[in-house]
């Protein structure tokens, strides 16, 4: 993890400018740059100076006092804006590479974070951290950092030409500054907060978008249209209402510190109109010079002010992003790891107690052993706490008491890429990404060669229906599957875990989503998955355990009854009536019709 994301206090944007300093040369070329374009700036008013005054003082007869100021001008303006070239091409690298780091140290935290952090968090709130909050942050830094540099340096260059040639007429220049930046302040104050509630409904709009792409067939096949609109467009309207409320304040701010710089102005018009009567030594050129430089130093005051804005903005957009830097990551890697077990293994669960955050126990004191190379069901009703089991055998989360154990050795003493290596999981809603049937498959196996894929799609029942695919297996499948039936998807999902080879198994309501005929099909894939192999399989079904070596009735997080299926059934307990109540049983001698 990165050490930006290790800092737990401070302000955000500080915390950001830390990205800069990892490009020092590029960042003190860029302040080298405003430097000289600041130096060619603040010279431009006294050359005007000279020129002036000689032309007062002697008339405009003498032409080449004249043209020799302006071609000087002309070339102290040219300087000032190929030195500005430069800076913006190396502050437009800096700027891609800061915002890169920050990003890849965003998305690498996300990856380390544990299921919990998902499990109360919008997806598209999460990815509007990571687009459109880091897109704020970097505004902020860059922005702010490229035009603040040049305004404080353009300030300070100023204010030392203006208190050596004129100190009285530049305190006049000064009187407005101390309001301005006390507005300031207090804007910021209160941006920092509107800007927070524009980013936090932004997230809100994102998950919303994101939910009605990722259900648009349900939407679709319910004709939930009109409520999606309804719900898109008061959202919408929402963060409207927020960025109107943001950018009225703007309106007060901006127009106010133009209007008290104004003031500024107004005061060096009298005050030197006032010296140029009583001073004999202040000439008509000084005159001109301070109204340029009384511009030049307002211009970057009221930039300084918009910056403000910018900063605001940012800020909030920072705290949303350090607010997932600063996550802390309760499952870690042990500092001694032990290895996972080698052959055959064995899962155990020993007084095991687990509760998810603000419930009551869920799994209470729980004993439960796993043989090696056999097949173990876990079957109740939902919310008994049979997927909670497999989540904690994967250290999804912690237990609260008790220990999960893997061939004898504790989960937690194994680090999280050896123990979740070494477990293939086939669950309800298979995942799959938006590529080839191919390079879905090599996730498990990258070395995998074609002989390899193929013995894994037969195994899996699926080598048929990829070969009838239009690329067969370089066909693109589409986002989550979405050109394969549930089914397909299913089978391939199963592929991939025989291609893993895992010793242990776990198969969470691998059927539940598919007719009985697809069904038998894929119980075909997973009776070779499951062959040879420590298993553990949750389901609802019971026609699809009723094979174990093993089923476990669970009711309130605790053990009820086990046994094997027909043991179960003469005991005519809680088993058997879940039997007698389901009636998606299918028949043993139930046969897949040709088609």
């Amino acid at each position: 993890m990165s050490e930006i994301g290790n800092l737990k206090s401070g302000n955000a944007l500080l915390r950001v400018t830390s990205y800069l300093f990892r490009y020092k040369k590029l960042f003190f070329m860029t302040l080298l740059m405003a430097v000289a374009m600041t130096m060619l700036a603040v010279t431009v008013p006294w050359v005007i100076q000279k020129v002036l005054d000689h032309m007062f003082d002697h008339g405009v007869q003498d032409g080449n006092v004249l043209w020799g100021g302006i071609l000087i001008i002309a070339g102290l303006y040219l300087g000032r804006e190929t030195f500005n070239f430069f800076r913006i091409r190396i502050n437009n690298i800096l700027e891609q590479k800061v915002i890169l780091d920050l990003r890849k140290d965003l998305h690498d935290k996300l990856l380390e974070l544990p299921v919990s952090f998902y499990d109360r968090r919008k997806s598209g709130d999460v990815a509007s951290r990571v687009v459109e909050d880091v897109q704020n942050v970097e505004r902020a830094i860059l922005d702010g950092t490229e035009q603040g540099t040049v305004a404080i340096l353009t300030i300070l260059g100023v204010t030392a030409v203006m208190f050596s040639h004129e100190p009285m007429l530049a305190g006049f220049v000064f009187l407005p500054l101390p309001i301005l930046f006390l507005m300031a302040w207090r804007y910021a104050r209160v941006q920092r907060l509107n800007w927070k509630a524009v980013r936090e409904t932004s997230g809100e709009l994102n998950s919303l978008l994101v939910e009605d792409i990722q259900g648009n067939r349900l939407i679709h096949g319910f004709a939930l249209q009109n409520r999606e609109r309804s719900r898109f467009h008061d959202m919408s309207k929402e963060l409207e209402k927020r960025n109107l409320h943001a950018m009225f304040r703007w309106s007060i701010q901006g127009p106010s510190a133009n209007f008290i710089s104004s003031l500024g102005i107004v005061a060096v018009v009298g005050m030197g109109a006032y010296l140029l009567q009583t001073n004999p030594a202040f000439t008509k050129g000084q005159f001109f010079a301070f109204l340029y430089y009384a511009h030049m130093i307002y211009e970057p005051v009221r930039q300084l002010v918009g910056i403000n804005n910018l900063l605001a903005a940012g800020k909030a957009s920072g705290e949303r992003v350090f607010e997932v830097l600063d996550h802390p990551i309760e499952i870690l890697d042990p500092k001694q790891p032990k290895p996972f077990p080698k052959g055959e293994v064995d899962l155990s669960f020993r007084e095991v107690s687990f509760s998810y955050p603000e419930r009551d126990n869920l799994v209470k004191n729980l004993n439960l052993e796993v043989p090696a190379g056999r097949v173990t069901a876990l079957v109740g009703q939902t919310g008994a706490g049979k997927s909670t089991l497999a989540n904690l055998a994967l250290r999804y989360y912690e237990v609260n008491d008790g220990s999960v154990q893997i061939g004898g050795v504790d989960v937690r003493e194994m680090t999280l890429s050896e123990l979740r290596g070494n477990i293939g999981i086939v669950s309800q809603d298979p995942f799959l990404f938006d590529a080839s049937v191919k390079e879905n498959l090599l996730l498990a196996k990258p070395e995998a060669n074609q002989q390899e894929l193929t013995r894994a799609l037969k195994a899996a029942c699926a080598f048929d229906f990829v070969e009838r695919l239009p690329e067969k297996i370089d066909t693109m499948i589409g986002e989550r599957g979405v050109r394969l039936s549930m089914g397909e998807k299913q089978r391939l999902t199963i592929a991939r875990v025989l291609l893993k080879n895992p010793p242990l198994v776990i198969l969470d309501e691998a059927t539940s989503s598919v007719d009985v005929v697809t069904e038998r099909q894929i119980q075909e894939g997973i009776a070779n998955l499951v062959q040879g192999r420590t298993t553990l399989v949750i389901a609802h079904r019971l026609s699809t355990v009723r094979d174990a070596d093993q089923i476990v009735l669970i009711e309130g997080g605790c053990i009820v009854e086990r046994g094997t299926h027909s043991e179960l059934l003469s005991q005519r307990g809680a088993y058997s009536a879940l039997c007698r109540h389901q009636e998606n049983v299918i028949p043993e001698n139930f046969e897949v019709p040709a088609f």
